[in-house]
């Protein structure tokens, strides 16, 4: 089981990404959370952090954040885990893989499991799903048949002149 702690948590507003450093153990770990995964927080330059803080009460597992525009948030260690490791065992690429196996009807996985899995959104997805429907994310309808346990293949042939 891993129980990874905050390090040290300083936002970089040139590639929109928090870049933090995690510690399990005696290991440190440099990961990169990019802004986006904040929904319905509006994260820039305009808008920066006016404070980071490690909750030192929770074991260093857990910060908050507030911003300029007086918003506020928070977030534990394995939340970094969650989008910035595919090792990690919860990760949205690792549920997909788990809960899939062949059986991509059947599964109970959320939309947007599979949506960030796959780095889109859950309409997205759905329409990836459907048939019939020509999207132009080809490469996310390859990745998601391949975890399925799938492989597409195309055959082409010349027309025959009348």
């Amino acid at each position: 089981m891993r129980n990874p702690s905050f390090k040290e948590i300083t936002p970089n507003y040139q590639k929109n990404v928090l870049e933090i450093t995690l510690q399990e153990g005696r290991k440190t770990k440099k990961y990169n959370l990019p802004f986006s995964v904040f929904r319905g927080k509006k994260i820039s330059r305009k808008n920066c952090f006016s404070v980071i803080t490690i909750d030192k009460e929770l074991g260093n597992q857990a910060a908050s954040f507030a911003l300029k525009d007086g918003s506020t948030g928070d977030f534990p260690a394995d939340f970094v885990l969650y989008y910035c490791d595919p090792t990690y065992d919860w990760s949205s690429i690792n549920q997909l893989k788990r809960a899939l196996k062949d059986r991509l009807g059947k599964s109970k996985l959320s939309v947007r499991v599979v949506a960030d899995a796959l780095n889109t959104s859950p309409s997205q997805v759905m329409r990836l799903l459907q048939e019939n429907r020509i999207s132009k994310q080809i490469a996310q309808l390859f990745q998601l048949a391949e975890l399925a346990g799938y492989q597409i293949e195309f055959n082409l042939k010349k027309k025959r002149a009348a």
